[in-house]
């Protein structure tokens, strides 16, 4: 083991002999290589020697690797005092050594303590010891530093016989550092040390004790304390990386349908279809080109096709029941002969008189005697004598009549068909022609194909959504985007339609962490940790950084 007094000896030979100011750093190895102090500058100013001792780090005796006090070196303060002890005011005192608390502060997780401990060259003769010992108190809890040892020149003779022989006292039992100072020169070591920090240590104090050992083995103990409170340091808010959870969607049997209206002119009292009277030549192109659209796509395969007849309220119900059913009727058959439809994939039904439809567009209109004409329309009365009421009004009746009428006389068709699967790369073209054929499945996976925070990925979702507003798997999704993106309040409202699913709950804990409110962000994020969301586990990680921050920042700002 080298020790402190025989390097200080060699630098003091060194420092004396180049009569001029000099500096030497070295490396040294205390309690059998146990603490290391990994720098140390002893240098000479005058008539005084300084010395500065670096960080004391902790030796792991499994491996050459040092560590900065990974584990803090607790000593205790002996419970049988010395022959007296006394507590003094660190201002008042004009001792034999002076301790100054340069910093006393957390850092980084570690409290840092660094003092520099004086030693006045008058004081320090051959035959004197002093050991000082720094503990942190703060009620129940105390923490010892590391002590250090400063022995005069004799005296550290006399300590280095006495462990040759195995012979301890209380200054050579308890130092972890020691060092030997020639007599009366003024003395200067630099203390610094580190040990991890807790939260105790908020309310703590610093009181330096210092062991005066003389001749005889008389030894006095002295408490410097009205150190202050450790200096906490300013914590900034801590930046959560919270994780949303998306769900692929499963896979379906894409089913789609395309629908549309047609105003078809018959003759008076018949339900037979002529291609060129009227808007009939126009009124057909627009269902023929829906069905070809269908027919020619290699992609799609027609499952039926439905028709529905209106009739407008003008003229007997019975007789309206026929026409509506018959001209209904009649498309199906015009379609089956000349579209190529499948009779047996078309069904049809009926709406003998839509009183709903003119209930629509009264309302929307600015009709002489509107609330009177939306009574009737309301009313529990036959279809018949409904007419005749309206009828009565005379203008109003003139009017639906001429300009709403013809708009009920109308048939409303739907082509039901089969989409087949794409691949990714099919999916791509796709998505910007006709998304209606892809899948939630096989759009989620073309968004999951982007970057995050490219404007791809960002549309892809928005469409999904669109094409999808009712799905819980898209509102989960979806949700999980705009907590991503930071739109928190947009998130809360597709969240809110999934509250009940677990599913959502980790993108619901995940909007609360964000808005701050983390005992309610912990339920939710429990929830999905049970239900097997894989980034809850995250979540309640960095919840509890955020917690123990938010603790920080108070203890600080307090």
């Amino acid at each position: 083991m080298k020790y402190i007094a025989t390097i200080l000896f060699l630098l003091c030979a060194t420092v004396t002999m180049a009569q001029q100011p000099e500096t030497v750093t070295g490396r040294i190895e205390l309690n059998d290589g146990r603490f290391v102090i990994e720098s140390f500058t002893a240098h000479k100013v005058g008539d005084s020697l300084q010395v500065k001792m670096g960080d004391l780090k902790l030796m792991n005796n499994n491996s050459p690797t040092l560590y900065r006090f990974a584990v803090p070196a607790v000593f205790a303060v002996p419970v049988q005092s010395p022959a007296t002890r006394r507590k003094v005011n660190p201002f008042d005192y004009a001792g034999h050594i002076r301790i100054e608390v340069n910093r006393l502060e957390e850092q980084d997780g570690e409290l840092l303590i660094d003092l520099d401990i004086k030693m006045k060259g008058d004081i320090m003769n051959r035959r004197l010891s002093y050991l000082v010992i720094p503990e942190l108190i703060a009620g129940e809890h105390t923490l010892t530093g590391a002590g250090l040892l400063v022995n005069g020149w004799g005296k550290d003779q006399l300590y280095r016989r006495r462990l040759k022989f195995g012979e301890r006292t209380l200054l050579e039992n308890l130092p972890d550092a020691r060092i030997a100072v020639t007599n009366y020169t003024d003395t200067l070591v630099s203390y610094r040390m580190r040990m991890p920090y807790e939260q105790w240590m908020d309310d703590a104090t610093l009181d330096i004790h210092q062991v005066l050992g003389s001749p005889a083995r008389k030894e006095q103990l002295y408490t410097i304390a009205n150190s202050g409170k450790v200096s906490l340091q300013v914590v900034e808010p801590y930046q959560v990386d919270a994780k949303v959870n998306f769900i692929l969607p499963e896979p379906e049997q894409k089913r789609r349908n395309m629908q549309g209206q047609a105003f078809l002119d018959f003759a008076v009292g018949r339900s037979v279809i002529v291609p060129t009277f009227r808007r009939n030549p126009e009124e057909l192109a627009k269902i023929e080109s829906v069905i070809r659209k269908v027919q020619q796509d290699t992609d799609t395969e027609i499952l039926g096709l439905y028709v529905e007849g209106y009739a407008s309220p003008e003229g007997s119900y019975a007789l309206n029941e026929r026409l509506a059913r018959e001209r209904s009727q009649a498309l199906a058959d015009y379609i089956a002969k000349n579209y190529g439809v499948p009779a047996n994939m078309i069904r049809t039904s009926s709406t003998a008189e839509d009183w709903d439809g003119l209930r629509l567009l009264v309302e929307e209109s600015n009709l002489d005697r509107r609330s009177e004409v939306l009574a009737i329309i309301d009313s529990n009365d036959a279809p018949d004598r409904k007419e005749q009421r309206l009828r009565g009004l005379g203008r109003p009746w003139t009017t639906m009549l001429n300009s709403m009428f013809p708009q009920l006389r109308r048939v409303e068709y739907q082509i039901d068909f089969s989409v087949k699967d794409y691949s990714l790369e099919e999916s791509r073209p796709l998505a910007e022609r006709n998304p209606e054929l892809l899948s939630q499945r096989e759009l989620f996976l073309l968004a999951q194909s982007y970057e995050v925070d490219s404007s791809e990925y960002q549309r892809i979702f928005e469409m999904i959504i669109r094409l999808y507003p009712d799905d819980p798997t898209a509102l989960i999704n979806y949700s999980a985007v705009l907590l991503a993106s930071g739109e928190l309040s947009a998130a809360k409202r597709y969240l809110d339609r999934v509250a009940d699913m677990p599913q959502a709950s980790n993108n619901m804990g995940v909007y609360f962490l964000l808005a701050g409110e983390t005992d309610a962000a912990g339920k939710y994020f429990d929830t999905a940790a049970a239900f097997g969301i894989t980034e809850a586990s995250h979540n309640q990680q960095e919840l509890q950084h955020k917690q123990e921050n938010d603790a920080r920042r108070q203890r600080a700002n307090r």
